[in-house]
C-alpha cells in the first residue's frame, strides 16, 4: 500500500473465487419491490426498450451484458432480450464493469451521500460496498488478474486514479496531477488507462498501475478536441476505443495508440471516428467484443459495430418496469385572507452592541425592537430594504435599500432619524458588515466580489474577487480581515463541496481556509455565520441546522470543535458586543442565548400584517377575444377562443364570463375590444432576487405573470415576498414557494440544507410545515432513500415535492422534476444526453406517470436561440426602465451584429431535441409546466421565451398556453381558483393588444394585466 488518506476507512476486501470476505465486510439485502402503498394509488407499467444515458457492459465470456438503466442495475442476454433487475431501485447504480471470470459486477453507487465501489454477483446476489467513507469513488474497472479494481476518485483535491487491492481493502493512488484524470481502464494488466482534462493536453493517458501519486510517468496516447470519455484497449491492446463530445457531435473513436498522440485541441494521428454523422454516443467505455468489433451504447440502444467502421447491429432490450403511484391531495391554498395575519419573513435579524434592541427587515421596512419590548418601524415606504447591520457604538444601522433606484447600502443615524447614501452603483451593495472601530462597511456585489466602503469619503476598495455567492462578511477584531462562508469544492471537475471559512487577509497576506469540523458545511453562506466574536476568542455559524460555537486564536484558526448551542434549526447569528450572548433566529422568533451556561430568552416579535384591501364594486372587461382556458372550450365557432366576450369580476373574484352586453358594463369597464384577454400566467420555476428591489414584481406584472413559484430559497427572504406582496406593502405576483432545498452533505447554492444522518432532517420538515411552505424541493446530492422519506412526510403535510431526479422519485411518488438537462450528480444527466435528447425510457415515465416536467429550455440554449432569431427585447421598454443596466448590457454586444445562418443552425441542433422531447410528452398526455430558472436569462421576458420554444417544437399555442396557466395551477395545488377563466375563480387577466392563439410571440405585446382583481397599466408599473 503506498497511500491511505487519514480518515479514510480501509475498502472491505473480496477475493475472488470465494464467498467469503472480511468481517467487517458491509453485506445488504434489498427487495426489488416498493413497499405497500396508501389505498388509491395508481399502478403504473412501462415496457421499456430505449435508456437514455445509459452504459452497457458485456461480460469477458460473452453470455451477458450489464446496462445501468434508471439507476439499476440489470442483465440481458449478450445477444439481446429481456432484461432483469438485480439491484434495487435506490441504489442509483452506474457504470458497470465486470469481473474477468464473469461471476461479479463492480459498480458506482450512490447509497448515502457519496459514491462508492461496489459489487455484486451476477445473479444480484451478495451485495458489497468495497469503498467507503467521505470521498465520491466512481468509474471502476476490474482488473484482467481479477484481483484489483481501479476506479477514480476525489480524495486528493482533485480526481485522481485509485487502485482497490480486493483481498486486503488497501486503496493506493496512482495519479496526482493538479488536473482531473478520471475513466481508469486497464491496459493489459500492469498499465491503466485514462482520461486527463488538463488544460494544455487533455486527452487519453497511459500510466503504471503500480506507478505512486506524483512520481507517475504519464504518457499521452490519444489528444482530444472534445470531452473524452471511457478510453478501452483491445484484447492485444494494439487499438483504443473511446468517446469524445465536441462541437454538437459525438464520436466512437478507434486508433492505434502509436501512431502519434496530436497536439492539444486536435485529434490524436490514426484515431479516427467510426460513428454514423448524426449518432449520439453515451459518454461510457466502450466494450471490445472481439478484436474487431465493439460494443457501445448509443440513441438510447445497445450497439455492435466493427472497429474497422461499418454499419453497427442493434442489441435488443426489453425492461418492464413498475411501481404504484401514491394517492396524494395537496392541501389547498387560502387566498381570501382577513384580518391580522402574523408575519413569517423576518429577515436577517441583529443584536444591538449592548443586547438591548434587535433590528430586523419585514414587510419591506426597517424596524427595531426592544429586547422583550414592542417592534417600532424605521423605514415606511414602498422600496425594500434589507440587511441591518449595527455600528459598533450602537448609533447606526446600515442596510440596503433600492430607493435610489438601484440596491445600495445606506446608514441611519438613530438619533437623529437622518438616512445618508453610503454606496452609489448601480449594481446591488448587499450584506453590510461594519468594521469594529466603525470606519468601513464590507459589503457584497453581484458578481460575488467582497467590498469594503469607507463610510465618511465613500472610497471603495475590493477585498476579494469573485466567490461564489459568499456569506455575509464578518470581521477580525483587530480590522485586518474577514472571515466569509464560501464553498470549497472537493475538485474542479464537479462544482459541489462544502461550505468553509475562508479568511481574507486585509493587508496583502493570502488567503486561508478553516475547517472546523471536516465534511460538515459551516454555514449556509448568507447570514448563516460564520461571525467572529467581538473579543476574538470564539466564531458561531450553522452547523448541521444548530448554532454551534468553537475556540479561535488570534488569526482565526480553531482551537477545538464546535460545540452546539440550540436544539432546533436556527439562523442569522449575531453577537453581542460582550462576547457573552448570540442572537439567533428560530421560525418566526428570536433567541438570545448565553455561550457560557447556554440558557435561552425567548423573543417573540409579535409582528402582523393586513391583507390588502379587496377591490370594492364590479369591473368588466370586455374583450374581443378570450381563451378562457377550459378544457372544450377551444372548439367553439371553430376557433380556439370566444369573441366580443364580457368579464364581470366582483371584487377579486370572476362572476361571470358571457356574450357581451351592454347591460352588463356596470361599475368600472375596461375597454378590451381590441384586444385577446388570456389568464394570468404563471412562472413555475423562478428564483426571487432581493438585488432587483421593489422593482421586482411590477417586473412580472408587466409581462403578464400573476402567479410564481420559487423551488429554492431563503426562507425568512421568501415569505417576506410573501408578506409584502399579499399585504400591498411591494406591487407583485402570487407566489408559492418552499424554503431552501434538501441536499446531501455536498452543496452548491447558498442557502442549502446539507442533510446527513445527524437527525437534522426531523426538524427541516418541522419548519416546512410551521413556515408554511407550498411545497417542498429536493436536490441533487440527497440519497434517494432520504428523498423518499421526505416525499411521503411532506405528502402527509399536504405538501408537493420536486426535483431535478426523474427515477426513482417517480416510483416514490415525486410530483414534479425540474429541468429537462439540469445538474446531475452523476457527471451527465440520466433525462438527456450530450447531444439535448431524450429517449423513450424519459418519455414514457413522465407521460405514463402524469408526473410534471419543467424543461427550462431556456437556459439550455433556447432564450440565446431565440434572441439569435430576434433580438428585440433588448429595446423593450420594460427591459430599459425595470431592470438593472448590467442585463441589458450582458446580451446587448453579442445581439449586436446579426447572427450568421450557420451560428443559428448549430444553435437550433442543440434546442430542437428538447423541443421535441416537449412535443412528444405533451402529445403523449403529459403534463408539462413553464418555468425558466431565471434570473439566469431575464425575469418575466424568460418565460415568454420558453412557450416561443415549445411553439418551435410543434405545440399548438392553445398547448402551449396551458403549459403556463391551466397545467401548472393544477400543478400548484390551486386549479380550483387560478388558471383558467371561470365563474368563481380569481380574477387574474392579461390583456394583450394581439392574438397570442395565431402568434405565439404576441404574448409580449402586454398591454394591462388584472391580478386579484386589481387592473394594473403597463405604463403605471414602468413608473416607479
Amino acid at each position: 500500500m503506498r497511500k491511505l488518506l487519514p480518515g479514510t476507512a480501509k475498502a472491505a476486501p473480496y477475493v475472488p473465487g470465494t464467498a467469503k470476505a472480511a468481517p467487517y465486510v458491509l453485506l445488504v439485502a434489498f427487495a426489488f419491490t416498493l413497499d405497500a402503498q396508501p389505498s388509491g394509488g395508481r399502478a403504473v407499467h412501462v415496457t421499456l426498450h430505449e435508456g437514455t444515458s445509459m452504459a452497457a457492459a458485456l461480460s469477458p465470456d460473452g453470455r451477458t451484458i450489464a446496462i445501468d438503466l434508471l439507476g439499476t442495475l440489470w442483465t440481458l442476454p449478450g445477444g439481446g432480450g429481456v432484461a432483469k433487475a438485480i439491484t434495487d431501485i435506490s441504489m442509483d447504480a452506474r457504470q458497470p464493469s465486470w469481473s474477468p471470470d464473469s461471476t461479479r459486477i463492480a459498480f458506482q453507487a450512490y447509497r448515502s451521500s457519496t459514491w462508492q465501489i461496489w459489487t455484486i454477483k451476477a445473479d444480484g446476489t451478495d451485495l458489497r460496498a468495497v469503498t467507503s467513507g467521505p470521498y465520491d469513488d466512481r468509474e471502476p474497472s476490474w482488473s484482467p488478474d481479477g484481483r484489483r479494481i481501479a476506479f477514480s476518485s476525489d480524495r486528493s483535491g482533485t480526481y485522481d486514479v485509485w487502485v482497490l487491492t480486493l483481498a486486503t481493502g488497501d486503496i493506493s493512488q496512482v495519479t496526482a496531477d493538479p488536473s482531473n484524470e478520471f475513466h481508469p481502464s486497464w491496459h493489459g494488466g500492469s498499465e491503466i488507462a485514462f482520461v486527463s482534462d488538463r488544460r494544455d493536453t487533455p486527452g487519453v493517458y497511459i500510466v503504471s498501475a503500480s506507478a505512486s501519486g506524483s512520481n507517475a510517468a504519464e504518457r499521452l496516447v490519444a489528444a482530444s478536441d472534445g470531452a473524452v470519455a471511457g478510453p478501452a484497449f483491445a484484447p492485444d491492446g494494439s487499438s483504443i476505443a473511446f468517446t469524445v463530445l465536441g462541437g454538437g457531435r459525438t464520436r466512437l473513436m478507434i486508433g492505434d495508440p502509436s501512431a502519434g498522440a496530436g497536439s492539444s485541441g486536435t485529434t490524436s494521428k490514426g484515431v479516427r471516428n467510426i460513428a454514423d454523422t448524426d449518432e449520439d454516443v453515451f459518454p461510457f467505455r466502450p466494450q471490445w467484443v472481439s478484436q474487431t468489433e465493439v460494443l457501445y451504447t448509443a440513441d438510447g440502444r445497445i450497439k455492435r459495430r466493427p472497429a474497422a467502421g461499418g454499419a453497427a447491429r442493434v442489441i435488443e432490450l426489453t425492461a418492464d418496469v413498475s411501481f404504484t403511484r401514491p394517492a396524494f391531495t395537496p392541501k389547498r391554498r387560502a387566498f381570501d385572507l382577513s384580518g391580522p395575519q402574523p408575519v413569517r419573513g423576518i429577515m436577517h435579524p441583529v443584536i444591538s452592541p449592548d443586547g438591548k434592541q434587535v433590528a430586523f427587515a419585514a414587510v419591506g421596512d426597517l424596524w427595531v425592537m426592544p429586547v422583550g419590548g414592542a417592534p417600532q418601524r424605521l423605514t415606511h415606504d414602498a422600496f425594500l430594504e434589507t440587511d441591518p447591520a449595527w455600528s459598533p457604538d450602537g448609533a447606526s444601522l446600515a442596510y440596503s435599500s433600492d430607493r435610489d433606484g438601484f440596491m445600495n447600502v445606506w446608514v441611519r443615524d438613530l438619533r437623529s432619524g437622518v438616512d445618508r447614501q453610503v454606496t452609489r452603483g448601480s449594481s446591488a451593495a448587499m450584506q453590510a458588515a461594519w468594521s469594529p472601530d466603525g470606519s468601513r462597511i464590507a459589503f457584497s456585489d453581484p458578481e460575488g466580489q467582497i467590498q469594503i466602503v469607507d463610510v465618511k469619503s465613500g472610497a471603495i476598495r475590493k477585498a476579494h474577487d469573485h466567490l461564489n455567492e459568499a456569506g455575509r462578511a464578518s470581521w477580525s477584531p483587530d480590522g485586518n480581515a474577514l472571515v466569509v462562508s464560501s464553498l470549497k469544492v472537493y475538485s474542479t471537475r464537479f462544482r459541489e463541496g462544502t461550505n468553509q471559512v475562508l479568511r481574507i487577509s486585509l493587508d496583502g497576506q493570502p488567503d486561508r481556509w478553516f475547517d472546523p469540523l471536516p465534511h460538515k458545511s459551516v454555514g449556509m453562506r448568507e447570514d448563516y455565520g460564520p461571525v467572529w466574536s467581538p473579543d476574538g476568542t470564539q466564531m458561531a455559524a450553522i452547523i448541521d441546522g444548530l448554532l454551534t460555537v468553537w475556540p479561535v486564536g488570534r488569526d482565526g484558526a480553531p482551537q477545538g470543535p464546535p460545540r452546539p448551542l440550540s436544539t432546533g434549526l436556527a439562523g442569522s447569528p449575531t453577537w453581542t458586543g460582550d462576547s457573552r450572548r448570540i442572537l439567533y433566529q428560530s421560525g418566526s422568533r428570536l433567541k438570545l442565548v448565553d455561550v457560557a451556561s447556554r440558557a435561552v430568552q425567548d423573543i417573540d416579535p409579535h409582528l402582523t400584517w393586513t391583507p390588502a384591501p379587496t377591490p370594492i364594486g364590479t369591473k368588466t372587461i370586455h374583450a374581443a377575444r378570450v381563451w378562457t382556458g377550459r378544457q372544450g372550450r377551444e372548439a367553439l365557432n371553430g376557433l380556439p377562443y370566444d369573441e366580443n366576450v364580457d368579464i364581470v369580476v366582483s371584487g377579486n373574484r370572476i362572476k361571470s364570463v358571457e356574450p357581451h352586453r351592454d347591460a352588463l358594463h356596470a361599475g368600472t369597464v375596461v375597454d378590451a375590444s381590441n384586444e385577446t384577454v388570456i389568464p394570468g400566467l404563471i412562472e413555475i420555476h423562478t428564483h426571487l432576487n432581493k438585488d432587483y428591489g421593489e422593482a421586482l414584481g411590477r417586473i412580472f406584472l408587466s409581462w403578464g405573470i400573476t402567479t410564481v413559484r420559487n423551488p429554492a430559497t431563503n426562507t425568512f427572504e421568501t415569505m417576506e415576498y410573501r408578506d409584502a406582496f399579499e399585504s400591498g406593502a411591494r406591487i407583485g405576483p402570487r407566489l408559492f414557494t418552499t424554503g431552501e432545498p434538501f441536499d446531501g452533505t455536498r452543496v452548491y447554492y447558498p442557502g442549502g440544507s446539507s442533510l446527513d444522518d445527524t437527525g437534522q432532517l426531523p426538524l427541516a420538515l418541522e419548519r416546512a410545515k410551521d413556515a408554511g411552505f407550498d411545497f417542498i424541493k429536493t436536490y441533487v446530492r440527497l440519497p434517494d432513500l432520504m428523498q423518499r422519506r421526505i416525499i411521503d412526510e411532506a405528502h402527509r403535510m399536504g405538501m408537493p415535492v420536486t426535483s431535478h431526479e426523474l427515477y426513482p422519485a417517480v416510483a416514490y411518488g415525486a410530483d414534479g422534476v425540474e429541468h429537462i438537462r439540469g445538474t446531475s450528480r452523476r457527471g451527465y444527466s440520466p433525462k438527456i444526453s450530450g447531444l439535448s435528447r431524450s429517449y423513450r425510457d424519459v418519455i414514457d415515465l413522465l407521460t405514463a406517470s402524469k408526473m410534471t416536467l419543467t424543461p427550462t429550455i431556456g437556459i439550455q440554449g433556447g432564450f440565446r436561440l431565440q434572441t439569435m432569431r430576434d433580438a428585440s427585447w433588448i429595446d423593450d421598454p420594460r427591459i430599459q426602465k425595470l431592470y438593472p443596466p448590467s442585463v441589458a448590457g450582458r446580451w446587448r454586444e453579442q445581439a449586436r451584429t446579426p447572427a450568421p445562418a450557420a451560428a443559428i443552425d448549430e444553435a437550433a441542433r442543440l434546442v430542437t431535441p428538447q423541443e421535441r422531447t416537449v412535443f412528444q410528452i405533451v402529445k403523449g398526455g403529459g403534463r408539462v409546466t413553464a418555468g425558466t430558472d431565471a434570473p439566469i436569462n431575464p425575469y418575466g421576458l424568460a418565460l415568454l421565451m420558453e412557450l416561443e420554444n415549445y411553439a418551435s417544437g410543434g405545440l399548438t399555442p392553445v398547448e402551449v398556453l396551458r403549459t403556463a396557466t391551466t397545467v401548472s395551477a393544477e400543478a400548484l395545488g390551486a386549479g380550483a381558483d387560478l388558471g383558467s377563466i371561470e365563474p368563481g375563480k380569481l380574477a387574474d387577466l392579461v390583456v394583450i393588444d394581439g392574438n397570442p392563439l395565431a402568434n405565439i410571440k404576441d404574448l409580449r405585446r402586454v398591454k394591462r394585466v388584472v391580478k386579484d382583481g386589481q387592473a394594473f397599466e403597463l405604463d403605471a408599473l414602468l413608473r416607479r
